[in-house]
């Protein structure tokens, strides 16, 4: 006999069964619904809740940046790019100054000076106090300038 007429002629169950076939033992396939009497579930917010803390492992607990940094990124990007900056290059220097910022370094930059003036082609306002020139007409300011961290004596920072 052939495999194929040995499928063809074996029995096979009722469809349409109303009775078990055997009588015996009838287990369960999955876990029941309830919780185990011996387990309890730790309790845990949602990590979507909106009263968790949002910076909980963030800086300087871990080395995400955190809220007040990234609002501190965002406003000087736009102030970088205001000031004349390609985007690229306001970008990687507002990082920077998050990594100066955690580290304390007391430098600043022109471009987060008040007295900045101009778009692209900066002059000091304060040049007097800054000591960048002896005269106004010489208070232009170089790129190399702008973008290096410096202590200025005339600084004063621009509320972002």
């Amino acid at each position: 006999m052939k495999w194929l007429q040995r499928l063809k002629s074996a029995p096979t169950p009722d469809a349409n069964a109303t009775k078990p076939t055997e009588p015996g033992f009838v287990g369960f396939v999955a876990c029941p619904d309830g919780p185990s009497e011996n387990f309890t579930a730790p309790q845990q917010p949602p990590a979507n809740e909106t009263t968790s803390d949002p910076d909980r492992w963030c800086w300087p607990r871990g080395t995400a940046i955190n809220t007040a940094e990234i609002e501190a990124f965002t406003a000087r990007l736009a102030r970088f790019t205001d000031k004349g900056l390609p985007l690229g290059d306001a970008e990687a220097l507002a990082d920077k100054l998050v990594t100066r910022d955690r580290e304390n370094d007391s430098r600043r930059l022109c471009l987060e000076c008040a007295h900045l003036q101009g778009v692209s082609r900066w002059g000091c306002g304060n040049w007097k106090q800054a000591a960048v020139c002896t005269r106004p007409a010489d208070a232009g300011l170089a790129h190399v300038l702008v973008v290096m961290p410096q202590h200025c004596p005339g600084f004063k920072e621009h509320t972002l």
